[in-house]
């Protein structure tokens, strides 16, 4: 088992700890920031034998007792001692904020005199119940997120302070998140937010308060269809269907696509009435779409359908352990189509199935693919995961948690001005979210715009996964393929193409 520091364990005695942004560094695996940050496990505290020395100190983390759920809180501060808990002001800016003690040291961006006063993020998704395990890894990529840019002087000068809240995917959790977050700890901004199931919830919240979530999971038409949604990469549904073409592409014999949706989420319903565009830009003829549940033990009877109807590329719209079930249901038949999954679906547990690694399983994403390195977004990534959760492992989830970050990261940086003199607030975030055009995040996005008032542009491009017996690749590297006016997908000639690029 990973274990921490042992010159951590006087911090919180009695709490349990997460060090996902802490003084102390961490050697938490991404399962284990997951459980231990709902306090479902345990935590060794005892000093690894050998363990390499932490990285630089830069804020604590602990789980926060005051709340009624388990929280992780990412608190940050350069150079000096995590506040007790976060500045309260008017998130719009109607009040002086507290003022932050200087840090003992400069700050390691350089342009930072001292550290001003911290901004509260929040963040609410997933990561117990349904689709849990799935899409855990945001938690964990914002979480890594925070603490680089704390180890960069803050965003613009400002400590970021990440409360992190699970809902379990009931919308009703999801609601107490908010008002917790928002409204009771001055959080100035959601980011990360990890609700596919209970996007609904959290949609409503930004809009009543007009405060922004900035990335997440980006599973939902939602995403593109409210102005206090902002995403960080390609339209949802353009990534389902991308994963439905490249998987088409290697399909044995004439070319015939068939669903299992889930019935337990709106995004479910929003894949079926999409699945018929999907098979028609794969080129494929359109086979049974067949209602499904993500807690069934067994999906035969459906497997059986499939395979007598000649069906050769199969889309799960299934969480992970479902997928699993689901291919080893089909393969009890002899039955072995080309699988195809939105992202989202697949968690670096069930990446590791022989069955879904077998039938080779295709994955279309907003964001760039995790394996590659090319962009010098993509490079970060993988030097603060290395830095800050060097035992891994990490997966696309991971990257969009990092990606949300990032895309708050470059909205502050278009109101740098003010950002940097003065408190960071909501609307301050606001400003400068809709002043990016065509974002790319330094080659993780194929760009996102945002206007004022108006919902996000939906950005018609895709990324290509192929997960096999080899692991995971990227179907074209890092070049997003879009579609033009004529729905014909066309690669763009940037970043470079990878080990599956066909």
């Amino acid at each position: 088992m990973s274990r921490l520091p042992w010159r951590c364990r006087a911090l919180v005695p009695g709490l349990v700890l997460l060090l996902v942004a802490t003084a102390c560094g961490t050697r938490l695996d991404h399962e284990s920031v997951a459980a231990v940050g709902n306090g479902d496990a345990p935590v060794d505290l005892s000093p690894p034998a050998g363990a390499p020395a932490a990285p630089a100190a830069v804020g604590a983390a602990t789980v926060d007792a005051a709340t009624p759920e388990p929280a992780t809180v990412a608190s940050a501060s350069v150079g000096a001692a995590a506040p007790s808990g976060p500045t309260v002001h008017d998130r719009r800016g109607g009040s002086e904020p507290a003022a932050v003690a200087p840090a003992a040291r400069p700050a390691a961006a350089g342009k930072c005199a001292q550290p001003l006063e911290p901004v509260v993020l929040g963040q609410t998704l997933a990561t117990s119940g349904l689709v849990g395990a799935t899409i855990g890894g945001l938690r964990a990529g914002l979480a890594i997120w925070a603490k680089d840019v704390n180890a960069r002087g803050g965003l613009e000068c400002h400590p970021v302070r990440l409360i992190q809240l699970d809902d379990a995917s009931d919308p009703a959790r999801v609601t107490a998140n908010w008002n917790s977050l928002i409204h009771d700890r001055g959080a100035v901004a959601i980011v990360g937010g990890g609700v596919p199931i209970a996007i609904a919830a959290l949609r409503t919240a930004a809009e009543r308060d007009r405060v922004p979530v900035v990335g997440g999971d980006v599973t939902a038409e939602d995403w593109v269809q409210s102005p206090y949604l902002f995403p960080t990469g390609g339209a949802p549904l353009t990534s389902y269907d991308g994963g439905v073409i490249d998987a088409a592409r290697v399909a044995e014999g004439p070319r015939k696509a068939g669903l299992f949706y889930c019935v337990e989420a709106s995004i479910c319903t929003g894949l079926k009435n999409n699945f018929p565009k999907s098979a028609e830009r794969a080129q494929a003829a359109l086979g049974p779409i067949a209602a499904t549940s993500l807690t069934q033990p067994d999906y035969t009877s459906e497997c059986q359908t499939m395979k007598a109807a000649g069906v050769n590329t199969l889309f799960l719209g299934l969480d992970g352990s479902a997928s699993i079930r689901a291919a080893r249901s089909c393969a009890s038949l002899n039955y072995f189509p080309t699988i195809s999954m939105g992202a989202i679906g697949l968690s670096a547990a069930a990446a590791a199935d022989a069955g879904l690694r077998r039938n080779k399983t295709f994955l279309g994403s907003g964001v760039v693919p995790y394996t590659t390195t090319d962009t010098p977004g993509i490079r970060a990534f993988h030097a603060a995961t290395q830095r800050w959760m060097p035992a891994g492992p990490i997966d696309q989830q991971t990257l969009l948690g990092w990606a949300a970050g990032k895309l708050l990261e470059a909205a502050l940086a278009q109101v740098s001005g003010p950002a940097s003199g003065g408190a960071v607030t909501t609307d301050l975030i606001l400003d400068g979210l809709w002043r990016l055009k065509n974002e790319k995040l330094d080659g993780i996005s194929p760009g996102a715009t945002f206007t004022r008032g108006r919902p996000a542009t939906a950005v018609d491009c895709y990324y290509g996964l192929r997960l096999d017996e080899h692991g995971f690749g990227a179907v074209a590297g890092s070049r997003p393929t879009c579609f033009d006016a004529s729905h014909r997908p066309v690669t763009r000639l940037t970043g470079s193409p990878g080990p599956h690029d066909g």
